[in-house]
């Protein structure tokens, strides 16, 4: 459906270009971010000038025996007049004459975020149709797509690609929110997650969609970020190689099977190297993450997300505290039956814990309402979308009347005649359910095994009531506690309970 690179290691050692070439982000339509200086950088012939200039701010600097030069324009304000960002190469001293010049035109300055992930984030708005159970498409992406002109939002996309050393490749092109501009591949949390903010706070905003159906977060972390972990066989990744070739095995595979895929790309930094290094240090706010699926059951996935951030953070300039938000994976099967899950439940609460531990600066949101059971794709992603979008607005852009947490479980107590567990949560003021839903909830006595319970839940009571059965004693407490299993009980502001374990206290 998108365009797929792969970049071998022979490419990797970049030559010196003569030529004028910024890197791969700079286009006609960009976004700038405002309120941080903005890294313009590239390649040209050694030992050249490169002026960089626009709206009144200049820069100039002598291009490194590599072939590279970077300028970094001053801080600018918010600014939605499209204007042109040029860049002129010139032979040294006073009265070098001009190389070479490019113009990039209706360049903007307002918000950008970086938007990361597997098939969840690479979900489309609304592809050409394909008849098929995970046609990967924004369920009202077509209305939305031809029903929205704002020419002050922008998106750029990244192809897929790997590589085994860090490279620069590819050009991307930024197109604006518009029906012209036929973006009905590009990522609908993505997409949904732009316009929010633009209606929100009235300023352009960009998104670049870096995202693999499939990957793991380990092929995306640079091994700046693998070396510095605590944890041995997460920092060991740092320096494993990176294959690009198949082993015997492996083409044995494919001629027994045409559609076998060899995964380069899954490998640790594979994708960091090509699909995010390329990127930076482009000036951004902060990352939105969808992915998870693939890392379920990983007892390593916390560290991983730390890894990311801090990698990512210092890459763009954002430092270890960049804002980050991920959104914690729906519910689904993973055709396994209700009583087995397949470690899902373990990675949402990685994800919530990590969005916990870390805030206000990173944060977790809640989907546990909005997944398919027969489907690992939800098309909801309108959703996913304005729950990312309230979260930033919150904790970044001062929006602090938008409520964007879900409840979170703080205690469990019980009664001193034994008969109830009342629950109590953070991030709630009350409750609202839809229908007669039967809330997911059990207890578990000394011997470890759950069994569900009823529960008494009134509307205007932040707590929850869970009525212990006559033959156990309860000792811990459950919610959500298998993987295809929804949340229908939320706080006032439409936001589910996620899935949760705790102990019982007296």
């Amino acid at each position: 459906m998108k365009k797929l690179l792969f970049i071998v290691a022979v490419v990797t050692a970049m030559p010196v270009f003569a030529a004028l070439k910024p890197a791969c982000l700079f286009n006609d339509n960009l976004v700038l971010q405002r309120g941080k200086s903005v890294p313009v950088w590239g390649t040209a012939a050694a030992g050249n000038e490169v002026c960089v200039s626009f709206a009144g701010n200049s820069g100039k600097v002598v291009v490194d025996a590599d072939g590279k030069w970077r300028v970094d324009l001053p801080a600018m304000e918010t600014d939605a007049e499209g204007k042109s960002l040029v860049i002129v190469e010139s032979e040294p001293g006073w009265f070098g004459s001009e190389v070479d010049r490019v113009e990039f035109k209706n360049v903007v300055v307002g918000e950008v975020w970086l938007c990361g992930g597997q098939s969840n984030m690479t979900f489309a708005m609304w592809p050409k149709p394909a008849v098929h159970k995970h046609a990967g498409r924004e369920m009202n992406g077509y209305y939305d797509l031809m029903m929205t002109r704002l020419p002050d939002v922008r998106g750029a996309f990244m192809p897929q690609c790997f590589a085994a050393n860090e490279t620069n490749h590819a050009q991307l092109v930024w197109k604006q929110f518009v029906p012209e501009s036929k973006l009905g591949e590009f990522s609908a949390a993505a997409w949904h997650f732009a316009v929010r903010l633009n209606q929100v706070l009235g300023i352009p905003v960009g998104v670049i969609e870096s995202a693999w159906g499939g990957s793991y977060i380990q092929p995306w972390i640079p091994a700046s970020a693998f070396a510095e972990s605590k944890v041995g066989e997460v920092r060991a990744l740092a320096t494993r190689k990176i294959r690009t070739e198949p082993t015997d095995w492996e083409k044995k595979a494919k001629q027994k099977d045409k559609n076998f895929r060899f995964n380069f790309h899954q490998q640790a930094r594979a994708c960091w190297n090509a699909m995010i290094y390329p990127l930076a240090p482009y000036a951004i706010r902060g990352t939105i993450w969808y992915q998870g699926c693939s890392n379920r059951g990983d007892n390593n996935y916390y560290e991983y997300l730390r890894c990311l951030r801090s990698g990512w953070g210092r890459a763009f300039g954002c430092g270890d505290d960049m804002p980050f938000f991920l959104c914690q994976i729906t519910p689904f099967g993973y055709q396994s039956t209700e009583a087995a899950d397949p470690g899902t439940v373990r990675i949402r609460e990685h994800m919530e814990k990590f969005g916990l531990d870390y805030a206000p600066n990173a944060g977790c949101v809640n989907l546990s309402d909005i997944g398919e059971l027969d489907c690992i794709h939800p098309g909801d992603k309108r959703t996913v979308g304005t729950r990312l979008a309230a979260m930033a607005l919150n904790r970044i852009y001062g929006q602090k009347d938008l409520k964007c947490d879900a409840p979170v479980f703080k205690e469990a107590k019980l009664s001193k005649d034994g008969k109830t567990v009342r629950l109590s949560f953070d991030n709630a003021e009350g409750w609202c359910m839809k229908g007669d839903y039967r809330p997911r909830f059990e207890l578990a006595g000394a011997d470890g095994k759950f069994v569900p319970v009823e529960s008494k839940i009134f509307p205007k009571v932040k707590t929850i009531d869970l009525l212990v059965p006559t033959n156990i004693v309860p000792v811990k407490v459950a919610y959500l506690r298998r993987s295809n299993v929804h949340s229908f009980v939320k706080n006032e502001a439409g936001l589910p309970i996620g899935p949760f374990q705790g102990v019982v206290r007296k």
